[in-house]
């Protein structure tokens, strides 16, 4: 109870926070800033950009958090290296907002799961209705996002993750496949394609070694709702190969009636070095998913006990989802200067949805490739150096969509057989340019195509092939980046970005096909700050930016529950971010006969105070209401403690402002606090590692919900979230 009494309370029942929120944010980023100041003391390691990276003994650096075990453990001294728009440094050079997440931070708390994770990253929303249902979203792209994830592309391993339908299944992904993450905020259509939120880049572990080394890994995790999640893996490092092969499997019976998950995957992982210019990489994964969609409920039923739409139960609403996705990457050194990186990539979905209206039937098949050609030169190491990027993008999907009335489960009636198929093309070119190193420029630009044919076998008159087309758009992108101090580096842009309709938009649950639906686009001018402040160890990043998005992409629901799309007007986006982070106490500046081995602190802080801009739907017009689903307030605080003697602790507390629910404003989520932590104890016995832990899950056992359905009829707006949970587990590296 005294816990709780500390804590801010940021409820709403009217209505959005006011100047009471507003003063609570700012007493919380003045103590957090605070305190990192307090503790930034000088230190010689830490600009390690700027001096000698600290060596680790490979043998013992392949076991834990990009498998480095915690006696050499320093992730937050090393180097980060950023590959986005082909970069090769630690990103501040490049004119945009990046940020990145370590294999430490990736299973921070939960290994089954990136929901806490990727919520660190200011700006960035990634929700969960239900367990396996995620939807991810970047400076307030959750508009046009009822599930799954809309404006924003998926690179893995540098090849598209995303389909060509605009269809990422994040949820067949889990931390153990992933070393580290780059979220590119804010339009990246210069040389990352359609988006209006930005992209993911995502990266699977890849490291070279002197000598050949096996290692194995098992793990396994039970908790609360009767989780069980087994994990096995086995990797293997060379002179001029990489491999590592996984498999694990995860099962919930969630926290609501009709709330089961079962999933298992299977990775590979290679990289192996053809010749001296030559490498190849290959990336796969299988993911067989099965989880219950319990549907939203009305506030009267999450105010009593509740959990799951009727309906939804009675029809055993769930979705199927098998997919297989493959990539093969060829990086090659055409000479001195030239360099050129090519992919090919195939993914094969079966989807069966069983939902409250019908019981829809998809196979997907989709293949495309990337290439990337880089050309960089420099008159000398210190005035000017520059980079030519060019390359293109093409992606193909064949979809085949089967609906059928649903009878508790069962497939019954045929309602309609449509077949689709959509090509997508990108063009970009980008040139980069540094001067003196302190100025960076960035100037590019891309296009984009988007085709689309579709016929519906079941009805004879209305089988004739019907085709729809976007006009290219242009995505243009100009950057300045100028190094102010050592380690410190100002920035702005301003870029274009657009979006354009994925096949669940045109061809909704209901069989229509909208052709007429167009993409949006806006433009997005953006500074900001990021580095080491000089003289410390703390780590800033931080932005102020406006994006005007037109001819909006919104979800409208019919009274049978069926979902549609339309372009309905504008929004205007204009936040600003913060994130800071530095080691209170290092192993540098610890003693060696001290308890504490190093404590991490870290903040994050997205003001959201987005809008409409005349924003019609039917008769009525919204403008100047805030934009449906995004809170306003989103603040996190995390810390990272680890002793000498093994023992770790990880906390995190996600302090969410209330919620529009519904785009007249008229009804809202209250705002939440959630606090997490996991606690473990790792040692090493000759080539053994032993890693126990345990954790707790809203540890303030708050009411609330982690994806609303926005805009719901009938009211069904609310998905409880799980209420204080816990787990426990071993893992194991030999």
């Amino acid at each position: 109870m005294a816990i709780k009494k500390i804590m801010w309370n940021w409820k709403s029942k009217n209505g959005p926070v006011g100047s009471t929120c507003s003063h609570r944010v700012l007493f919380f980023w003045l103590l957090t800033t605070t305190l990192a100041f307090l503790f930034s003391i000088p230190t010689r390691g830490i600009a390690q950009r700027h001096g000698h990276t600290p060596s680790i003994d490979i043998k013992k650096a392949i076991v834990h958090d990009s498998l480095i075990p915690i006696d050499t453990l320093t992730p937050h001294l090393l180097p980060v290296t950023i590959t986005a728009f082909q970069g090769r440094g630690d990103g501040s050079d490049i004119a945009a907002s990046i940020f990145s997440l370590d294999r430490s931070t990736l299973q921070l708390l939960d290994n089954s799961s990136l929901l806490s994770a990727l919520n660190t990253a200011p700006g960035v929303r990634l929700e969960q209705r239900s367990p396996g249902s995620l939807r991810l979203s970047i400076r307030g792209s959750l508009l046009r996002s009822p599930y799954g994830i809309r404006g924003v592309k998926f690179y893995l391993d540098g090849m598209p993750l995303t389909d060509a339908g605009g269809n990422t299944y994040l949820q067949s992904l889990l931390p153990d496949q992933l070393s580290s993450a780059e979220i590119i905020k804010g339009p990246a259509g210069s040389l990352y394609g359609a988006g209006t939120g930005g992209a993911v880049l995502l990266h699977s572990l890849d490291t070279y070694t002197d000598s050949t080394i096996n290692k194995y890994h098992f793990s396994y995790t039970g908790g609360s709702y009767g989780r069980i999640h087994p994990v096995a893996g086995w990797t293997h490092f060379g002179k001029k190969g990489f491999s590592q092969v996984g498999g694990n499997f995860f099962h919930s019976n969630g926290a609501r009636d009709q709330d089961t998950l079962n999933q298992t995957v299977i990775h590979y992982s290679g990289r192996y070095r053809l010749s001296s210019k030559t490498e190849v990489r290959v990336s796969s994964f299988y993911s067989n998913l099965h989880y219950q969609t319990p549907g939203g409920i009305t506030k009267g039923q999450w105010e009593s006990d509740t959990t799951a739409y009727a309906l939804a139960v009675r029809q055993k609403a769930a979705i199927f989802n098998k997919t297989l996705w493959t990539g093969l990457q060829l990086k090659t050194a055409l000479g001195s200067r030239l360099q050129n990186e090519t992919g090919v990539v195939f993914s094969y979905t079966d989807f069966k949805n069983p939902f409250t209206s019908n019981y829809e039937k998809r196979k997907e098949l989709n293949d495309g490739a990337r290439t990337v050609f880089s050309w960089q030169d420099h008159l000398n190491s210190t005035l000017l150096s520059w980079q030519l990027l060019a390359g293109m993008e093409w992606m193909s999907g064949h979809y085949h969509i089967d609906n059928y009335a649903n009878r508790s489960g069962i497939p019954d009636t045929l309602q309609y057989k449509d077949r689709l198929t959509i090509e997508n093309y990108t063009y970009f070119i980008q040139y980069q340019m540094s001067l003196f190193q302190k100025w960076h420029l960035q100037a590019g630009i891309s296009t984009n195509r988007q085709h689309i044919n579709y016929q519906r076998l079941s009805d004879p008159d209305f089988n004739s092939m019907q085709s729809a087309s976007t006009k290219y758009q242009w995505s243009p992108k100009l950057g300045l980046t100028y190094e102010w101090q050592p380690g410190v580096a100002l920035f702005a842009s301003l870029a274009k970005g657009f979006s354009t309709p994925t096949i669940a938009e045109l061809h909704p649950s209901d069989g229509r096909f909208e052709k007429a639906l167009q993409p949006e686009s806006g433009w997005n001018l953006e500074g900001g700050i990021k580095g080491i402040i000089p003289g410390t160890k703390l780590a800033i990043s931080g932005s102020i930016y406006h994006f005007t998005l037109k001819n909006a992409i919104v979800r409208r629901v019919d009274a049978q529950s069926s979902e549609y799309f339309v372009n309905a007007g504008s929004t205007r986006q204009a936040g600003a971010e913060l994130f800071i982070k530095t080691p209170l106490l290092s192993e540098t500046s610890s003693k060696s006969h001290s308890l504490i081995h190093q404590i991490t602190i870290s903040g994050s802080y997205s003001y959201q105070p987005y809008r409409f801009l005349n924003y019609q739907q039917e008769d009525q017009n919204y403008q100047g209401h805030p934009l449906t689903g995004v809170p306003q307030n989103i603040a996190v605080v995390s810390v990272e403690l680890t002793a000498h003697n093994g023992i770790y602790l990880n906390t995190l507390i996600n302090a969410t402002s209330s919620i529009p629910l519904n785009d007249a404003s008229t009804i809202y989520q209250d705002g939440y606090q959630l606090w997490q932590a996991k606690m473990g104890y790792r040692f090493s016995w000759q080539s053994l590692t032993v890693d126990l832990y345990s954790g707790l899950d809203n540890i303030l056992n708050q009411h609330y919900s982690l994806g609303n359905d926005i805009n719901a009829y009938g009211g069904r707006y609310f998905n409880p979230a799980p209420k204080r949970n816990y787990y426990a587990g071993l893992s194991i590296w030999f």
